[in-house]
């Protein structure tokens, strides 16, 4: 794994041993970074083994139990809550059935309410959130903003376009925000939710391996007067000559990924317009800031001394 620690430095990262204490092979996937700790799935084989939270700056290491409730499982996500000093893991779907033994491939939802299961650090335990503002659909990958959790969903049932689903990491609430009116004319364009400079982003592009140009829109929220949101267009980019699709933002500039795997992802500085090559094979990235943040909020801390 290779991360930023500097503007222009990589590092690498090993892999603590603890996440391989099991006699099969694992396959690691960090789900989400958020105030210098990793949010990462282990899995073993075919079934999903534990969660963990790791601290590459301090090599720390911990096992995160799973909930009890088995859950059709639409979106997940890895947040903050500063006013709490408390880590969040979300997970949203639709409550199952418990598995036995006659029913221990039934699927079967237990009603039609989507929920939430959120885990706190600083009690090590979940709980259930019942939220009106929660709804089913196809959900993006979570972007965290000052800690705060954000999906774009689509597919909707009862709403015509797509919006975004918020999660406010110190109150546990959800919320809805629509996403901006394009008008766009082309049926083909794309859009995608990013954190830019401690605001939520939205990258809009045209589909296709032509695409060389996109729209940087940013979210305006005003606590005064009602909880105000608006969208304004930050700035457009390109055509490029390079291609390649907008996927997040990082210290003020955008990562870029390109249309063919090999060549991975690229940056783009829109100030000085430069583009920066990024020498990793990966089909995801996070953005990472080293701290010495605790992987424990209550006990059974590991240190690992797998080198840096």
């Amino acid at each position: 794994m290779l991360y930023y620690t500097e503007p222009t430095t990589l590092r690498v990262v090993h892999i603590p041993p603890s996440m391989k204490d099991h006699s099969l092979k694992p396959r690691i996937r960090i789900k989400g970074s958020c105030g210098g700790l990793l949010f990462m799935e282990i899995y073993f084989g075919c079934c999903m083994f534990h969660y963990g939270f790791w601290n590459p700056a301090t090599r720390q290491f911990k096992k995160v139990t799973g909930p009890q409730q088995c859950i059709n499982l639409l979106a997940e996500g890895f947040g903050y809550g500063s006013k709490i000093n408390d880590y969040k893991l979300v997970r949203i779907g639709y409550f199952l059935h418990p598995r036995t033994l006659i029913t221990r491939y039934d699927r079967r939802r237990v009603d039609s309410v989507v929920r939430a299961l959120v885990f706190s650090w600083k009690t090590d335990s979940w709980r259930t959130v019942e939220d009106g503002a929660l709804l089913g659909g196809r959900f993006s990958d979570a972007v965290a903003v000052k800690g705060d959790l954000y999906w774009k969903v689509s597919g909707v049932e009862n709403l015509a376009n797509e919006g975004v689903l918020a999660f406010d990491s110190d109150t546990d609430m959800f919320r809805r925000i629509e996403l901006p009116g394009l008008n766009q004319s082309s049926p083909n364009y794309s859009m995608t939710i990013t954190g830019f400079k401690d605001s939520l982003g939205l990258f809009v592009f045209l589909e296709g391996s032509s695409n060389s140009s996109f729209d940087l829109w940013v979210l305006n929220e005003s606590r005064m007067g009602g909880n105000i949101k608006s969208w304004s267009k930050l700035l457009t980019v390109g055509p490029m000559s390079r291609i390649g699709w907008p996927i997040s933002a990082w210290r003020g500039k955008i990562i870029l990924k390109s249309p063919n795997e090999k060549d991975g992802f690229f940056l783009y500085d829109p100030i000085s317009q430069e583009v920066i090559d990024v020498p990793i094979s990966s089909s995801g990235a996070y953005d990472y800031a080293e701290t010495l943040a605790s992987v424990d909020g209550t006990s059974n801390l590991m240190l690992e001394d797998a080198p840096l």
